[in-house]
């Protein structure tokens, strides 16, 4: 939004905003609808959910803002159906003593989860740009070594106007052609784009696989609704009262 359409931070903040609306909501509301249909269904359909909302990012990241904002919808949707579900099935399934140590695996996977998938599609981004960017520069850039500088500054910052800053955005250089200038920026905004395509198109083929397997082994019993664990003291036989015990004949 900032980088290719060129929007402000404060209004690239708000059309993030529907994501965070509909993943707050959603988190609400779904603790309530595991008592109903159980975590299974919601977890599972929390992963199409946000399947589908990465399909419609990637069909919307060239075109309509809104077609961007209905994806990020789903895809938040999606992670508040499948966050409170599994957040409930943790901490259900151990035993109480154990409960806060649940609790903190759990956070721990989460920000984990969510340090590897950045990690994972920004590289995928970034090896697309560097397979691609180069060669599309070729007509616009015809000098190799100022191609590659151009291309591996794009590259480098993730950033498609990269290239106009010296070290950083504070300082931008303008090329000394206007039309070559514009051709750059043509290309590196379109092969942004592919790469994020590229980039949401692999999330998506992680997140089928997860939800094929989710249905195939995904134990049936959490189809229920949890019941939590209640600490049993062991059990004790009644013995007989002290007056039976010294009873006259």
């Amino acid at each position: 939004m900032q980088n290719v359409r060129g929007f402000s931070p404060t209004d690239a903040g708000f059309l993030l905003l529907p994501y965070s609306m509909s993943l707050m909501i959603v988190s609400l509301t779904a603790g309530k609808l595991v008592g109903v249909i159980g975590s299974r269904r919601l977890i599972l359909l929390g992963i199409a959910s946000q399947i589908v909302g990465f399909a419609v990012l990637i069909a919307g990241l060239q075109g309509s803002t809104v077609v961007v904002t209905a994806g990020l919808v789903f895809v938040g949707v999606g992670a508040g159906l499948c966050l409170t579900p599994i957040t409930s099935l943790a901490m259900t399934t151990v035993p109480a003593e154990r409960a806060g140590m649940a609790s903190g695996i759990m956070s721990a996977q989460r920000a984990l989860g969510s340090t590897v998938g950045f990690a994972v599609l920004g590289s995928i981004l970034a090896a697309t740009l560097t397979t691609t960017l180069s060669a599309h520069l070729a007509d616009a850039l015809p000098n190799p070594a100022e191609r590659k500088e151009v291309a591996d500054m794009i590259i480098g910052n993730a950033n498609p106007r990269a290239y106009s800053a010296e070290i950083g955005p504070g300082r931008p250089i303008k090329h000394l052609n206007p039309a070559t200038q514009k051709a750059i920026l043509a290309v590196a905004d379109s092969d942004f784009i592919e790469g994020i395509r590229f980039s949401l198109a692999t999330a998506i083929v992680f997140l089928a696989l997860v939800l094929a397997a989710g249905i195939v082994w995904f134990p049936a019993a959490a189809a229920l609704s949890p019941t939590p664990n209640v600490r049993r003291e062991p059990s004790r036989r009644k013995r007989p009262h002290a007056k039976a015990l010294f009873r006259a004949p």
